[in-house]
């Protein structure tokens, strides 16, 4: 399997354990957790997690300071922030109108990526942004009417963040272990939800044991899957690619929906879903491999090291 395949399996796993996130999370309001509660249980144990797994495997957390300070940011204001907002869409706009509108990150990414030059475009990707976009309107249904505007901004502000968190992150993680930058990233948002609940007095660790394990399978399968994963595989595939493939995600959390909280699933979802999967599968036959001069350098430097 070559590497662009090979990044393309790591984000779409990714994508998987990002796609059961609001499954867990709707049960986790059921037992009667905070929006906080579950935001800062889901690093700290993600980061506990991630910190045993090091240890586990020898890898050594000590990297440059300068890196170091950047991933914290990256982690308590980047990802920290996204997680908060897209938390705040969903109080005030369906949750498939939210999900739509932070899925516009690609389109997002695609031109930040191309305008500081990290990508170049391609007809192809192109294509394969306008296939995904059309495919996941249809999976998720989406009505504008009476739409809140408070909720529309947020929303867009979860995706306009969410971009630069990966067009950041993509830069960063040329020469640094994926496992190491999670643990950076979930260390320093979970600090930074710790504080909010502290100081807001909004934690709520009396939760039943339904509550803690959904809490606990938010902090395995989307942060720690999904973040190990997409680090993983977006240093093989670029930021874009990674992008659209991730559009994986609502495919698959509307089939949770069906399988765990017996939503109904209708034909132009199945539809949708397989516009989604056509684009996906046209951008790895047809895009190239190299994405940019920077990356066809870190590959030449990966290959030196092998």
């Amino acid at each position: 399997m070559n590497q662009q395949h090979t990044g393309a399996l790591l984000v779409a796993v990714s994508a998987a354990g990002f796609a059961t996130l609001p499954i867990f999370i709707k049960f986790a309001y059921a037992a009667g957790a905070s929006t906080i509660t579950i935001l800062a249980g889901r690093f700290v144990l993600a980061a506990i997690c991630l910190a045993i797994l090091l240890k586990w495997r020898g890898i050594s957390l000590m990297i440059d300071k300068a890196l170091m300070i950047r991933l914290a940011l990256l982690g308590g204001m980047g990802y920290g922030s996204m997680s908060m907002l897209y938390a705040m869409t969903l109080k005030y706009v369906p949750a498939s109108l939210a999900a739509m509108l932070l899925y516009t990150y690609p389109a997002i990414v695609s031109v930040l990526s191309f305008f500081i030059g990290d990508e170049k475009y391609t007809w192809q990707k192109g294509l394969a942004l306008t296939v995904c976009f059309s495919g996941l309107f249809l999976v998720l249904g989406v009505s504008l009417d009476n739409v809140s505007m408070l909720g529309f901004v947020l929303g867009l502000g979860s995706a306009l963040v969410y971009s630069f968190y990966i067009v950041i992150g993509n830069r960063l993680l040329k020469n640094t272990n994926p496992l190491v930058t999670t643990t950076y990233v979930c260390t320093s948002t979970a600090i930074v939800f710790l504080v909010i609940g502290i100081t807001t007095d909004s934690l709520n660790w009396s939760l039943p044991v339904t509550g803690w394990l959904s809490i606990i399978g938010i902090a395995l399968l989307p942060t720690i899957v999904g973040i190990v994963g997409f680090f993983a595989g977006i240093s093989h595939v670029g930021a874009t690619n990674a992008s659209i493939i991730s559009t994986l995600e609502p495919i698959i959390t509307v089939l949770l929906s069906v399988a765990l909280l017996n939503e109904k699933i209708t034909p132009l979802q199945v539809s949708g879903g397989i516009l989604i999967l056509g684009s996906i599968v046209f951008l790895q036959l047809w895009a190239g491999k190299s994405e940019s001069p920077q990356r066809d350098l870190t590959l030449a430097i990966e290959e030196q090291q092998d």
